[in-house]
C-alpha cells in the first residue's frame, strides 16, 4: 500500500461542545470514577440527558478516561475524514496503477493519472474489469494521489539532493567549538569566464569551499577550471589551514582575513577525491578527521550547502552569469557577456568573503561570523599558532602512485623520472606525489620526506592537463589519417605480404614433393619393378664418327 498524509479530525463545534458541558455535568453528578456504577446512576442519567441506557454505558468509560466536556461532546455525522468507501481489491488495483503511472522520475499531471487509472479498471478488456459503479470517479482518485505523502513522492521522482527537504532529519552535526567541525563541497559556478590573452570566453570555474560550523567563517577556498581531484581538494584543504596573509599579499589585497588553523573533523561528501587513500592519510597525518558521510544524503552538509547557494547567487551580479535553468537565458548568451578572468574572478571571490565575513548571521543569534570568530579565539592567542612546512604540507595532499624503481628510474604516465637518491632501490615498491602543475618533477615520499624527481625529459611548462589534452588532439590526428585511406592501404599491404608467404610455401611443397619422386621407394619383400642397375661399362662414341644429325650411323 501507499502510504498516505494523516487527515486532521475538525474540532467540535461549539453546539457540541455545549452538549458536551451538560452530559459532564450529569455524570459528574451520579458517575464516580473509580468502582462499580449502578444501575440507578445509569437511569437517572439518562432520564436526564435524554440518552439510553446503551449510549450511557458507553460514554462512562470515555468519561472515566477523560471527565472533561470536549471527551463527552457528540462526534460528527457520516465517516471518519480520511477515509475512502472503495472496494478492497479496488483500493489495491488503483494504488498498484497510482505507483505505475504517477510514483516516476518525470511524473506526469494528477488529472491525467486519474483518467488513464479509471479507464485501465473499467475497460473490458483490460487486466481488471471492474464494474464501473464500483470504480471511484476521477475526482476520487485525484484526491487519492494528493494525499500521497511528500516522502513517498520525493523518494520516487527526485534524485538524492532534491528530495531531502521532503524527509525527515531529527539529526545534525554538532560541532563542540571553532575549527571542531568544518564541512568541505564543491560546485560549479554559475558564470562563464574568459582567458587571459584574447579575453575570450573558455568555460565555468569550480569552486570549492570549507566553513567552520561552529562560527560559519569560510576558513578556505579553491579556484580552478578542472573537475574536483585529490589535487584540488588538498589545496582547498592547505589554504585552510595555512595563514592567508602571503596569499593575500600576492595578490596584492589589504583585507583582514584571520579565518585558518588545523581543525579536528573534515565533513565532506562521498565523492572519489575525498575517499582517496592519498587524501585521507594526509588528514590523518594532520591531525584532521576526514568524516565522509554516505551516499546519497545532503541534509548532513547543510551548511555548506547553503553556503554555496549563498554564493552562486552573488554570481549573478557580474556579466556571463548563467542563470540557474535555460528559461533565464532567454534571448541571453553568457560567453558573449562574460568579461572576468580566472584571477579576476578569484580577486572577486575574496571581496565578497569579506563581507560575508561582515554581514550579521540568522544561524548565529545575529552574530557576523567575524565576531563570532572574534569571539571564540577571545582568550585563545595560540590556538592559530602552527609550524607547519607550507611546501611539506601542499605535497602531503598531493596525489599518489605506488610505483616500482626501474634501472632508469620511475615511470609515471610514460614520463620517466630518476634521481641518484634511487640507486640503490632498484626494484622497490614507493610512493611518488604528482604535482599537476609541473611535468618536471614529482616527489618521492621516503621516511617522512619528499624527495623530488627529476624528469630524464624536458617538458614544456604546461599541466598534466595540458600535456595530456595535446596528446589527446595527437591522437586523434593520427585516427584522421588512418581513416583518411591509410589503413585500407595497410590493409592491402598486409594482404599482399600474406599471399607472398602463401605462395612461398606452395613452391617449396612443390619442390619437395618432386624430390621425394626422383628419390625413388625403399626397398621391400617383392620383385623390384625397376631393374637394378649393373656392372656394365659405358663406352664413348668418337665424335668424329657421328653423322650429320648428330647420330651415330650404324650399318645394317
Amino acid at each position: 500500500m501507499i502510504d498516505r498524509k494523516p487527515v486532521q479530525q475538525r474540532s467540535a463545534s461549539m453546539e457540541a461542545l455545549r452538549i458536551g458541558r451538560l452530559r459532564c455535568a450529569s455524570f459528574r453528578r451520579h458517575i464516580p470514577l473509580e468502582g462499580a456504577v449502578s444501575v440507578e446512576a445509569i437511569r437517572k442519567v439518562s432520564d436526564e440527558l435524554g440518552l439510553s441506557s446503551r449510549q450511557v454505558s458507553r460514554l462512562v468509560p470515555i468519561f472515566r478516561e477523560n471527565p472533561v466536556p470536549e471527551a463527552l461532546a457528540p462526534a460528527r455525522p457520516g465517516p471518519k475524514m480520511g477515509t475512502h468507501r472503495i472496494r478492497p481489491d479496488v483500493a489495491e488495483a488503483i494504488d498498484g496503477l497510482i505507483e505505475e503511472l504517477y510514483l516516476t522520475k518525470t511524473p506526469p499531471a494528477k488529472a491525467l493519472v486519474a483518467y488513464q487509472v479509471r479507464n485501465l479498471l473499467i475497460a473490458d478488456n483490460g487486466d481488471y474489469c471492474f464494474p464501473e459503479e464500483s470504480v471511484p470517479s476521477e475526482r476520487v482518485i485525484e484526491r487519492l494521489i494528493s494525499e500521497i505523502t511528500e516522502t513517498r513522492k520525493a523518494r520516487a521522482s527526485k534524485g538524492s539532493k532534491s528530495r531531502s527537504a521532503a524527509e525527515p532529519h531529527p539529526y545534525h552535526y554538532d560541532s563542540k567549538g571553532v575549527l571542531d567541525l568544518v564541512q568541505m563541497d564543491s560546485t560549479r559556478a554559475d558564470l562563464m569566464l574568459v582567458d587571459r590573452q584574447l579575453r575570450a570566453p573558455l568555460d565555468r570555474p569550480w569552486l570549492t569551499f570549507l566553513i567552520d560550523v561552529f562560527t560559519r567563517c569560510i576558513i578556505g577556498f579553491y579556484v580552478s577550471f578542472d573537475d574536483p581531484s585529490i589535487y584540488r581538494c588538498g589545496r582547498a584543504v592547505v589554504n585552510a589551514i595555512l595563514p592567508k596573509e602571503p596569499l593575500l599579499a600576492e595578490m596584492g589585497l589589504e583585507i583582514c582575513y584571520p579565518m585558518h588553523g588545523i581543525f579536528a573533523r573534515l565533513h565532506c561528501d562521498y565523492a572519489k577525491p575525498h575517499r582517496s587513500q592519498a587524501f585521507r592519510s594526509a588528514c590523518i597525518a594532520n591531525g584532521i578527521d576526514p568524516d565522509v558521510r554516505p551516499l546519497g544524503p545532503s541534509h548532513l552538509g547543510g551548511h555548506i550547502e547553503r553556503l554555496i547557494g549563498t554564493f552562486v547567487g552573488k554570481m549573478k551580479l557580474i556579466p556571463g552569469a548563467t542563470g540557474s535553468n535555460v528559461s533565464q537565458r532567454d534571448g541571453y548568451d553568457p560567453r558573449d557577456a562574460a568579461v572576468m578572468t580566472l584571477p579576476e574572478f578569484e580577486r572577486w571571490l575574496i571581496f565578497q568573503i569579506a563581507a560575508y565575513h561582515n554581514r550579521p548571521h540568522a544561524g548565529l543569534d545575529g552574530l557576523s561570523p567575524a565576531h563570532a570568530w572574534a569571539l571564540a579565539l577571545e582568550g585563545r592567542p595560540h590556538a592559530l599558532q602552527t609550524t607547519l612546512n607550507p611546501e611539506r604540507l601542499m605535497r602531503q595532499f598531493l596525489p599518489g602512485l605506488d610505483v616500482q624503481v626501474h634501472s632508469f628510474g620511475v615511470v609515471i604516465r610514460r614520463r620517466k623520472y630518476f634521481a641518484s637518491f634511487l640507486n640503490d632501490k632498484i626494484g622497490l615498491k614507493v610512493v611518488v606525489r604528482i604535482d599537476e602543475r609541473d611535468l618536471n618533477v614529482v616527489y618521492l615520499e621516503w621516511d617522512g620526506d619528499f624527495i623530488p624527481l627529476n624528469a630524464t625529459f624536458s617538458y614544456p611548462n604546461v599541466s598534466e592537463q595540458e600535456w595530456e589534452a595535446a596528446r589527446k588532439q595527437r591522437r586523434q590526428l593520427e585516427d584522421y589519417f588512418q581513416n583518411d585511406g591509410i589503413q585500407a592501404e595497410t590493409a592491402r599491404l598486409v594482404h599482399r605480404g600474406r599471399q607472398e608467404v602463401l605462395q612461398a610455401a606452395k613452391r617449396t611443397r612443390q619442390v619437395r614433393n618432386g624430390l621425394k619422386r626422383i628419390e625413388g621407394e625403399g626397398r621391400g619383400h617383392g620383385s623390384a619393378t625397376t631393374p637394378a642397375p649393373t656392372g656394365q661399362v659405358i663406352e664413348w662414341v668418337d665424335p668424329g664418327v657421328l653423322g650429320p644429325s648428330g647420330w651415330e650411323v650404324v650399318d645394317e
